[in-house]
């Protein structure tokens, strides 16, 4: 049993130490198919952005974007902030999903691309699988739920977990489609991104 469980822990270690991006650079607004390493910033406004949106990222100092796509990021998120605009937690929680999807270094942990196509010499992904924990889903759904049913597509009922997350991953204004599996039991080495840094408890977030 003990050699099990050390295998067990041996496979997911590696899996960590082996992280990587998934995605990288832009293909003609969709996100380049990449297996490189993270990689630096390297213009000052994509360190200050990454900085000003998301700061639990910026320690390690190297990204699964560049410079153009966190621009692209900065602008997409500032829709959503203008829906969030009275609640901090929710636009923190929010962005810190798309941060973690776009920019996160271990990419290749949590996401995985489902459909690729060829264009302009490339390959680019067309559609996402990207797992998440039930509790990073529930900070993300419970910090916005009243706060934008706009985010979940409709003006006036209430918001579910589910309408949320399958309206943010299609939808007729993205060109990216993306499945959100959620869940604690995830497949395996698929290790969930970290829920620390965001803000509200699991149970409730109110602003």
């Amino acid at each position: 049993m003990l050699h099990v469980l050390l295998a067990g822990l041996l496979i997911t270690c590696l899996s960590r130490v082996h992280a990587h991006c998934v995605t990288y650079g832009d293909c003609d607004g969709l996100p380049c198919v990449n297996s490189t390493s993270a990689l630096p910033m390297f213009g000052e406004q994509g360190r200050n952005i990454v900085s000003e949106l998301c700061p639990h990222l910026k320690g390690g100092g190297k990204f699964c974007c560049d410079d153009h796509q966190v621009k692209v990021l900065k602008s997409s998120i500032s829709k959503a902030d203008s829906l969030l605009s009275g609640c901090k937690s929710a636009k923190e929680n929010f962005r810190s999903l798309l941060c973690d999807m776009v920019c996160g270094p271990e990419q290749s942990d949590y996401l995985q691309v489902e459909k690729m196509e060829q264009h302009g010499g490339k390959t680019r992904a067309t559609h996402l699988r990207y797992f998440l924990s039930t509790t990073y889903s529930d900070k993300v759904w419970k910090s916005t739920k009243t706060q934008s049913t706009l985010l979940c597509g409709h003006l006036f009922s209430s918001c579910s977990k589910d309408d949320l997350f399958g309206f943010l991953g299609n939808n007729r204004w993205t060109k990216l489609r993306t499945d959100y599996v959620i869940g604690d039991d995830p497949p395996a080495r698929i290790v969930h991104a970290s829920h620390e840094h965001m803000s509200c408890g699991s149970e409730t977030c109110v602003c």
